[in-house]
């Protein structure tokens, strides 16, 4: 099996993410997707959500949390990746209601493995019939549509729990080339 690629060159357009997420039939789907791709977490963060992390319509990602899993055990608990990743995200209108339904009955959240996350995007994306994706291309999709929508280097990097502010600014500055290379082509051939 090869490796995923750069996760920027599979992010999905706003088109193909509403195609992925008509795709979700199980709530499970829908809340690995949208935790993802309209929040931006990280899948390791995705698949260790649990209903504690929700405040006041946002995720508050916490700086450690116990944790008992296989890939936990080993380091003594769960840890963001980095320093900046324990953050606080507002919830979008399009997973809050899922995912408060969601962790009403599961408070415990997603349990599944990395593996497991994968394996149930890339059902996902055959079904709805889009290129290869990854959990991760989905939090690049986050970025990427951030970026477009003219959101600022700094606030992406906050939201995506970036420690460097230079990987936001590359979002930003992918996003601008694409809106000025339009604009220029509208102008030399009409």
């Amino acid at each position: 099996m090869g490796g995923r690629g750069r996760s920027e060159e599979s992010a999905l357009n706003e088109t193909q993410l509403k195609k992925l997420w008509g795709a979700c039939s199980e709530p499970t789907d829908k809340v690995l997707v949208g935790l993802c791709a309209f929040a931006g977490l990280r899948v390791g963060e995705a698949i260790h959500l649990n209903a504690s992390w929700i405040k006041e319509g946002c995720i508050v990602i916490p700086s450690s949390m116990p944790c008992n899993c296989w890939e936990c055990h080993t380091r003594g608990g769960w840890k963001p990746k980095t320093k900046a990743g324990a953050r606080t995200i507002p919830l979008p209108s399009i997973l809050k209601p899922v995912l408060e339904s969601y962790l009403r009955t599961h408070p415990e959240g997603l349990k599944m493995t990395r593996q497991t996350a994968n394996n149930r995007v890339r059902a996902l994306q055959e079904k709805a019939g889009l290129p290869h994706i990854f959990p991760h291309a989905l939090r690049a999709s986050y970025a990427t549509l951030l970026a477009t929508k003219g959101m600022q280097a700094m606030t992406i990097c906050y939201l995506l729990g970036w420690s460097r502010l230079e990987v936001a600014q590359h979002y930003v500055r992918i996003a601008e080339a694409k809106a000025d290379a339009g604009k220029a082509i509208k102008e030399i051939f009409g």
